[in-house]
């Protein structure tokens, strides 16, 4: 399994996981887990669901807060609300992380009410959970083993007669055991995950009452290369159909000795969103567009009749390397070209995490002189995760008339497999002929360049693996491009740089396109995470990154090119370590650019080289 993953912060989750019994990578595009809704089901008959973001806790308080007054960095409906209570030591740490407590004895709960529109009773409704790290042994200290903490929806404020669906965490020898409950205490396996997480989890708990549905469904992944991945979806019973979802509850126990080498939960953020039961769309809407496919799932702010202001002083291209977005190469750059036009957000799968962060959070850290003029006329998150939907006139129309297109994160290859020559790719240059931004982040930032690296199904290939051998089944770059974005010609762009220590396998790729004669001008664009890139119209790229944040380290960017008179392509051939040398390197701090044009910076750029094995400290 191939897991090219982008924990991207607060603006938008997204991860591959597959269904069931683990088929190919195709049946990973149906299961996407970080995500507030998780691959609805939308039903044979063909339906529209408009989902909404109920609420979203970043926990972001300072140091020390208790549960019930942590941050509501999201409220989509009739305001905020908070959890009914704290419970035992359970306190932020003051860098946006909530530690879970521990409770020797029983399970305390808190609830928080969700703002749920009174027509959303028989919809849908997911809940996410993101958990950076734990590492818990059995044995509490009765000696007994009992659930470290559950997740859940309910009818009410309530432990009473009030469950309709629960996630259980249990703490065994074997390590920890997730479960579902439904309303008559059925228990159902679903997983026994690690006892120390090797990587963030992220776990989402769906529910879906639309009358001909039914179900629940449980997903999870966990962030590593390669990393564990499964959804399950069974029915609700009797109870959990008759009970009308009111609340989120969340509670905590014990099953580890209080402190010593034990790591309690830390829980990164929480989301809820909810859909209205589906329904049929019957013809094209009054707003000038065309008619929408009933199994397209989108998101929207903003006003639906669509924005005659055209983009002021583009095209861009805007660069990001996963992890947080950098907010100032949005309002900084991005936005004053999009001019208060429409925003389109393409994803094979995921939510709507994008559409308050383009619509509202952006707009208010734009100077308040500029907020009415710049703020969008609207935001729409299109699922596009069919070529029959990229094919759709409705997507077409949205994405040619935008005036700026973000790509999610995610996996690249189900992007190039479902897009390319579709009219969604043809719009998409479209938009970038009347001088659009188009960009993205992680994946997203890979299909707006020319050379996508596209494994298929393949593991993604390291930096070790890739010196080695620079013919190795896995060291595979996409044929064609996706959009033929001119500011995108010649690169080559790696995320998650350091983060994955991707120098190595960058360098290897270079040079089997040299030695390929695949072009003769290559740029390897690489981006540490939370960092970005904006190339302008003039093909100056100038790299910002987002603030400081604890744990995070401040991320650079790096331009690598080949020098005309000295680089070497010594030994490139299968089967063989790559000897290259004599390759440059350019560095890139905040404030800093590269000229694409004359392949020039006012940085100094060094030599590199790969003698036969990964560079040692070459960043």
């Amino acid at each position: 399994m191939k897991y090219e993953i982008d924990s991207a912060g607060a603006p938008a989750f997204v991860q591959a996981a597959d269904r069931g019994s683990k088929p190919g990578r195709r049946a990973i595009l149906g299961a996407l887990v970080l995500a507030p809704i998780l691959a609805l089901s939308l039903g044979s008959a063909g339906a529209q669901a408009q989902t909404s973001l109920a609420q979203s806790w970043a926990f972001n308080d300072p140091a020390n807060t208790a549960l019930n007054a942590s941050a509501n960095s999201v409220s989509a409906v009739n305001g905020g609300s908070q959890w009914t209570a704290g419970i035992a030591q359970t306190l932020t740490d003051g860098a946006g992380n909530l530690r879970f407590g521990y409770n020797s004895s029983s399970t305390a709960n808190s609830y928080a009410p969700i703002n749920t529109p009174t027509a959303n009773v028989g919809g849908v409704y997911a809940a996410s959970i993101v958990i950076k790290a734990w590492d818990i042994k059995n044995g509490a200290d009765s000696g007994s083993t009992r659930p470290i903490f559950n997740f859940s929806f309910r009818s009410a404020a309530s432990t009473s007669s009030s469950i309709v669906a629960q996630a259980i965490f249990t703490a065994t020898p074997a390590g920890v055991v997730l479960t579902v409950r439904d309303t008559s205490a059925n228990i159902y396996p679903i997983a026994t995950l690690p006892s120390k997480l090797p990587g963030p989890l992220s776990l989402t708990l769906k529910v879906d009452k639309s009358p001909a549905i039914k179900t629940y469904t449980l997903s999870y992944a966990i962030d590593v290369p390669g990393g564990e991945a499964f959804s399950q979806t069974g029915p609700l019973d009797a109870g959990g159909n008759a009970r009308v979802i009111t609340h989120l509850s969340l509670g905590l126990s014990g099953n580890f000795p209080n402190g010593g080498s034990n790591q309690a939960p830390l829980v990164d953020r929480i989301e809820v969103s909810t859909s209205p039961a589906p329904l049929v769309t019957t013809g094209p809407p009054a707003d000038g567009r065309p008619g929408m496919p009933s199994n397209l799932l989108t998101y929207f702010d903003g006003q639906r009749m669509q924005s005659n202001k055209p983009p002021v002083g583009g095209p861009a291209l805007l660069l990001m390397g996963g992890g947080a977005e950098v907010n100032t190469a949005f309002t900084q750059r991005a936005y004053p070209i999009v001019n208060g036009g429409d925003i389109v957000v393409l994803r094979i799968s995921g939510s709507n995490g994008y559409q308050p962060y383009f619509f509202t959070n952006l707009v208010a850290e734009l100077p308040a002189d500029l907020q009415a003029g710049l703020k969008p006329n609207s935001v729409e998150t299109l699922i596009v995760d069919a070529r029959d939907k990229a094919n759709s006139a409705y997507v077409a129309n949205a994405v040619a008339k935008a005036n700026m297109i973000w790509i999610a994160g995610g996996d690249q290859s189900p992007y190039i497999e479902n897009w390319r020559d579709t009219e969604l790719s043809r719009a998409v240059k479209a938009a970038y002929l009347r001088g659009a931004v188009i960009g993205g982040t992680s994946a997203g930032m890979v299909v707006a360049t020319e050379w996508m690296y596209d494994p298929g199904a393949l593991s993604a290939v390291t930096s070790p693996e890739a010196v080695a051998d620079p013919y190795r089944p896995s060291m595979i770059l996409s044929a064609t491009k996706l959009f033929d974005l001119p500011l995108g010609f010649n690169i080559l762009a790696e995320p998650h740089f350091q983060d994955r220590d991707r120098m190595g396998r960058t360098l290897a790729f270079m040079a089997r396109l040299r030695k390929d004669a695949r072009t003769s001008l290559i740029y390897g664009v690489a981006l540490d995470e939370r960092t970005s890139l904006f190339i302008d119209k003039n093909s100056i790229g100038s790299f910002q990154r987002a603030p400081f944040l604890a744990g995070k380290a401040l991320g650079d960017g790096y331009i690598l090119r080949e020098d005309g008179r000295k680089t070497s392509l010594t030994q490139v051939g299968a089967g063989l370590p790559l000897i290259y040398r004599n390759a440059l390197k350019v560095k890139l701090s905040p404030g800093q650019s590269f000229d694409f044009a004359r392949g020039t910076s006012t940085q100094t750029a060094t030599p590199i080289s790969v003698e036969g094995a990964v560079p040692v400290n070459p960043y």
